[in-house]
């Protein structure tokens, strides 16, 4: 009897070219990333009328802030644990349909408690959602694009963001602030949907946990319609698979220090974003800029952003952190002088479109980092804790922005503590980048992508479904 060829799955993505099957995924993971980046901003944009059609004070609204963003900090720590379990597929359509569903019971509510645990429980789909849906583009990618690849995903989540502004910008003054709500619920359970039928489960995630053989040769075929894939081939994939609790790996063979500068980059950067997204609007407004303007203006934050975000994660495949790194500093003055332009609005543009394209580019940057830094079998679970842990820095964001505003800080001071953040989240990736850990796999993956081995060939030691 003849042996049947052996397959190395990673030696084969890492072979592959951008073809049908690589657009199609990203086509639907950037339409799902836009809607998820809508329904993320919706009550930023929502709030001015809100606040005025309840009477209800700033700094009070900044708890419904908080409330999403907490609900995104569970979401992401426990359905990304459930990704590395059940899979990313399972958890992206399970998210979608979450958050938009209690996003659309949000167009319903009457009061300040009411929407506050309707987008907390929004919170929990959308924060399981992303990081699975990361972890689905990063282990299709070869080493070389990860983080460009993850970059043009947040791409559509960025333009959803910026689009919001827009739409919100039509809809509120025709149909009232509830109308945003009913089109950011309607669409993410159309996508969720969907995408049961037209999203692919990750064949390395498939390798790992010893999925079927017959449905991951079928992958591999769309992957490298180049190849030849037998119909009975010999799977190998050089992955580790480590029984017990993933979240402990995190911390373990040299990764604590590794996850702790992440987390601490995460969550220092986000205090920052999420204080422009969430505040920028109404605090521009106040200072005499026309609101219809004000809300362009945040859009713009976010349209800045996409641009940052091919930027930047191409600079970080390039030359690692040193790109997100840079990408910080350059913002930390922007958003000070944000304070100081008064109501002169074509400065106050440009400054906002350079902050969205460093500070949101650079989130992003992180995002992917986080979805390269871990293996397979803990992938979703370190994505999704590097991104619950950083919505504490969500959380306080607009907390402490409503609180500074209650104290009347002049907008200087305000934005110049604002731009702080950026500063220490710079601080954090620069020490990263410097680790072992990372200098080692630099090292390695330029070595692999000098000699790419051929994925088919006899014999090999490794996971077989």
């Amino acid at each position: 009897m003849t042996k049947a060829a052996s397959v190395d799955v990673g030696a084969l993505i890492e072979g592959q070219r951008f073809g049908r099957f690589q657009a199609g995924l990203m086509f639907w993971i950037c339409t799902f990333m836009l809607i998820e980046g809508y329904d993320m901003q919706v009550v930023g944009y929502a709030a001015p009328a809100i606040i005025k059609a309840w009477h209800s004070d700033k700094a009070a609204f900044g708890v419904v802030f908080g409330a999403g963003l907490g609900g995104f900090m569970l979401g992401a720590t426990i359905l990304g644990n459930l990704g590395d379990r059940f899979g990313r597929k399972r958890m992206i359509v399970a998210g979608s349909l979450l958050f938009g569903l209690f996003t659309l019971c949000s167009a319903w509510a009457d009061g300040l408690t009411s929407l506050l645990v309707l987008r907390t429980i929004a919170g929990v789909g959308l924060g399981g959602s992303i990081p699975n849906a990361i972890a689905l583009v990063t282990e299709y990618a070869p080493t070389r694009e990860r983080a460009t690849r993850v970059g043009v995903m947040f791409i559509g989540y960025t333009v959803g963001s910026a689009l919001g502004g827009v739409i919100a910008a039509q809809l509120i003054p025709a149909w009232g602030w509830p109308s945003v709500f009913v089109v950011g619920g309607v669409l993410p359970i159309a996508i969720g949907v969907v995408s049961l039928f037209v999203l692919p489960e990750s064949v390395r995630f498939l390798m790992v946990t010893r999925g079927r053989t017959d449905l991951v040769i079928g992958l591999l075929r769309r992957v490298r319609p180049d190849l030849a894939v037998p119909d009975y081939a010999s799977l190998a994939i050089e992955e580790e698979n480590r029984e017990g609790l993933p979240v402990a790996h995190l911390f373990a063979d040299g990764r604590a220090s590794m996850t702790a500068l992440l987390w601490l980059a995460y969550a220092a950067n986000m205090v920052s974003l999420h204080f422009l997204t969430s505040w920028l609007p109404t605090v521009v407004a106040e200072s005499g800029v026309p609101l219809a303007h004000a809300v362009i203006a945040t859009a713009l934050l976010q349209g800045g952003g996409a641009v940052g975000s091919l930027v930047v994660g191409r600079l970080l495949d390039r030359i690692g952190t040193l790109g997100i790194v840079a990408a910080f500093l350059v913002a930390v003055p922007c958003i000070a002088a944000l304070g100081h332009v008064g109501t002169n609005e074509t400065p106050l543009m440009a400054l906002v479109i350079v902050a969205g394209f460093c500070i949101i580019g650079g989130q992003v940057g992180i995002n992917a980092l986080a979805g390269t830094l871990y293996p397979t079998y803990m992938r979703s679970t370190g994505t999704g804790w590097a991104f619950g842990v950083g919505r504490i820095g969500s959380i306080l964001g607009p907390m402490v922005g409503g609180q500074l505003l209650a104290f009347g800080l002049p907008l200087g001071m305000l934005f110049a503590a604002a731009s702080t953040p950026v500063l220490i989240s710079a601080g954090a990736l620069f020490f990263l980048g410097r680790l072992p850990i990372l200098r080692n796999r630099a090292a390695g993956v330029a070595a692999a992508s000098s000699a790419m081995p051929s994925p088919l060939y006899p014999a090999s030691e490794g996971h077989r479904p």
